[in-house]
């Protein structure tokens, strides 16, 4: 039977989901990135230009692919950019999977800037495929970017400060949008921010700030997306088999407890987290504040970053688990548009928006 393709709505959100946690990423740690309850339902939260798709044969979903359209920074002005993510087969459906160059074509948009996805860099089959010559479009890597698990019960060597540290508040919210901005813009692929509530379930008071006098340095926010898309510990491969025996020993050196097998992780995100000057002294004494603040409630939290980042190699210091992913750029080489180019020196993707 011949494959079709079309725009998902509510009534596909189970099957979508079921593609998306048919397989997990390859590695010792078997992973699953799924979206529970409802995959649709949640895709249509990342963003108001937000788009599924489903492939179909017969009445078989076999593949899924999602289009979340944002404005970021590009070279320091606003840029509308497309995350082309969930781009899944159904693992148990043996056939190829064909979107066609009709979904292709489908996707590019006049008034799209940039186009780029992300694959795990311990997925090589993915990887040799998005850099194969092709006619239809043009897949180049950009940068990696590794996501960190933290245990918040580890103390982060930082100077002594006279700075203050504290919640937000809602009379900082003028201030703190104007300070992410005018942060963020520095970094290509930084998000636009005009309003905290652009994000979903994102609150002022998710937000923490450092302050020299009444001077905002640096911020982020705690960002919990668990209620709409969720990390899940398919399998412990190899030796990380036995490792969860191990837990106390890992605890008492810093790391987090490995979590148990098909279990949700919970935790938030350390999010729109951005230092004046890029200053990495400054950002290990926010680290360190606010990791006591997230011990409080959660075991661990994450943090993701480009390579080259200015802090990583003070994150990289850390006990952590960590993975690492591919970024890619797409192109339509029949397209006669200007596409924006980067620099990859300063490329900050927002890890709560991948």
């Amino acid at each position: 039977m011949r494959e079709i393709r079309y725009e998902a709505n509510e009534s596909d959100g189970k099957e979508i989901l079921r593609i998306l946690e048919s397989s997990a990423a390859k590695g010792n740690i078997e992973l699953i990135y799924t979206r529970r309850p409802d995959a649709y339902a949640s895709y249509m939260k990342e963003t108001g230009e937000a788009k599924v798709y489903v492939s179909k044969v017969g009445d078989k979903t076999i593949g899924t692919c999602a289009e979340l359209i944002r404005e970021v920074y590009i070279g320091g002005k606003p840029c509308k950019t497309a995350y082309i993510c969930g781009l899944k087969k159904d693992a148990a459906y043996s056939g190829n999977i064909r979107f066609g160059s009709d979904f292709i074509h489908g996707l590019q948009q006049e008034d799209v800037g940039f186009y780029y996805c992300s694959v795990i860099l311990e997925n090589r089959e993915t990887q040799k495929m998005f850099e194969k010559k092709r006619k239809i479009i043009s897949m180049a890597p950009i940068t990696e970017y590794k996501t960190y698990i933290f245990n918040p019960r580890a103390k982060i060597k930082a100077k002594k400060h006279t700075f203050s540290f504290r919640q937000a508040t809602e009379n900082d919210i003028s201030e703190l949008i104007n300070f992410l901005n005018r942060e963020g813009k520095k970094r290509d692929l930084f998000p636009v921010i005009r309003t905290l509530e652009q994000f979903y379930n994102l609150r002022y008071s998710d937000f923490y700030i450092l302050l020299d006098g009444e001077e905002i340095i640096a911020a982020a926010a705690l960002w919990n997306q668990t209620e709409y898309k969720q990390y899940v510990v398919k399998k412990y491969r190899r030796f990380m088999k036995m490792v969860p025996f191990f837990n106390p020993l890992l605890k008492a050196l810093g790391y987090i407890s490995l979590p148990k097998e098909d279990k949700p992780l919970n935790f938030p995100m350390l999010s729109f987290f951005v230092c004046k000057n890029d200053d990495v002294e400054n950002y290990k004494i926010f680290l360190n504040e606010i990791r006591a603040i997230i011990a409080r409630t959660y075991k661990m939290y994450v943090i993701g970053v480009p390579k080259n980042h200015y802090a990583i190699s003070a994150l990289d210091r850390l006990p952590s688990i960590h993975f690492t992913t591919k970024l890619y750029e797409i192109r339509f080489p029949w397209s006669e548009q200007e596409y924006k180019m980067l620099d990859v020196a300063k490329v900050y993707l927002e890890c709560g928006l991948l």
